[in-house]
């Protein structure tokens, strides 16, 4: 009887001194459209330019990747890929895509917001990556800007690039700046050479109230005449890079939990399960 009990006193202690992850307090945000689930697999917008629009979403989760698919009354109209590297632990987003005449309304936000939540209810632990890097050379002529929605996506649900972009785009360390034209679906940007790898960089501007991208070119031109301020934009995450790595680190868990989780009890169950990078 007593070593039981000193059995038990041992492993309470244990307990304590082990140190209790912290789940961040929920506040809940929304990136999209609202929209309600009015069958397992369809969704009916209610608010912006698509209110009242009825779509259907596919989803596949295997072993090794996942992917959703998004219908508009029978046609393929978006599709979301993601791989489960290494399987069952890990989460690296790195494709979502819609159609022209759908883009820039929320609907790759939706379908990202959802494989997320879908991984997170099956696996006991997650990390989050979000693979967008395309390596460019300075001589590349006509280079366009890609992968916006991922970046949109990245930058709301709290991921921070990868590389030290504070750093690489610090005054001084950029040699040459030039605007990219809007071209349909996708707004302006920006084509920043820098000394240091990765050598060009392609990046989009958040507007400070919406952080929507920008669409005004001149935006862009103002912005390109003083590298400061492009840092400083830089610093406060209104210039969102479209050509690299971002990971969900520590810090941002909350902000990713606030967005993919619809309840406190499900930000606590969900928040036990990310890890931070």
């Amino acid at each position: 009887m007593l070593n039981r009990l000193k059995q038990r006193l041992f492993a309470s202690l244990g307990s304590l001194a082990r140190p209790q992850r912290e789940t961040p307090v929920w506040s809940p945000l929304r990136l999209g459209p609202l929209y309600e689930w009015f069958s397992p697999a369809h969704i009916r917008i209610l608010d912006g330019g698509l209110a009242g629009q009825e779509f259907e979403l596919v989803t596949e989760i295997k072993d090794d990747a996942a992917s959703v698919f998004l219908y508009y009354y029978g046609q393929r109209i978006g599709q979301t890929f993601v791989e489960r590297d290494p399987p069952g632990r890990g989460v690296v987003f790195w494709d979502v895509g819609v159609k022209e005449d759908f883009r820039r309304r929320g609907l790759a936000s939706i379908m990202a917001v959802h494989v997320f939540r879908e991984l997170l209810r099956q696996q006991q632990r997650a990390t989050f990556k979000i693979r967008m890097v395309r390596l460019l050379k300075p001589g590349d002529k006509d280079v366009e800007l890609q992968n916006m929605g991922m970046g949109v996506i990245a930058n709301r649900l709290g991921f921070t690039p990868e590389l030290d972009i504070e750093r690489i785009l610090a005054p001084g360390n950029i040699t040459g700046t030039d605007v990219i034209p809007a071209r349909p679906g996708s707004p302006p940007a920006f084509r920043f050479d820098v000394r240091t790898f990765p050598l060009v960089l392609i990046a989009f501007v958040l507007d400070r109230d919406t952080h929507k991208p920008v669409d005004d070119f001149r935006t862009y031109v103002e912005l390109s005449k003083d590298e400061r301020v492009v840092h400083d934009w830089v610093r406060r995450g209104l210039i969102v890079i479209s050509n690299g790595n971002y990971w969900l680190r520590r810090g941002g868990i909350g902000q990713f939990l606030a967005h993919v989780a619809t309840s406190p009890d499900e930000a606590r169950e969900f928040g036990n399960r990310v890890v931070g990078l």
